[in-house]
């Protein structure tokens, strides 16, 4: 694997790693926590973005969110600061970030 390639799935786990911290510190606070989401995402954006990576974060956001909706519907889980639909606001965009980390992440094991 070439050192960029290494140099940039540490930067993806980095960014993931920060990701979580703002969640555990922030979770009560949906809106600054949903303000946080989106800047490290549009941050991560703006400096190294790829092809696909919107569309991946939309994927990511609709499909999290339904399976979200349908847990929380059905009683499987529940959140301790639910916004909408039983959920926290910036738990969908928590989903789409995190979905383009995985593509990303796992796109070099792949032969991609």
């Amino acid at each position: 694997m070439e050192n960029y390639m290494k140099k940039a799935i540490f930067r993806d786990l980095l960014i993931f790693a920060l990701a979580l911290i703002v969640a555990v510190l922030f979770w009560e606070n949906n809106l600054l926590l949903t303000f946080l989401i989106l800047s490290i995402y549009g941050i991560r954006e703006y400096f190294w973005s790829e092809k696909g990576d919107n569309i991946v974060f939309v994927s990511g956001v609709i499909i999290g969110c339904s399976a979200e909706f349908i847990g929380t519907y059905l009683g499987v889980w529940t959140y301790a600061a639910p916004f909408f639909f039983n959920i926290p606001l910036w738990l969908p965009f928590a989903w789409g970030l995190v979905s383009v980390i995985i593509i990303r992440v796992s796109r070099p094991f792949v032969g991609e």
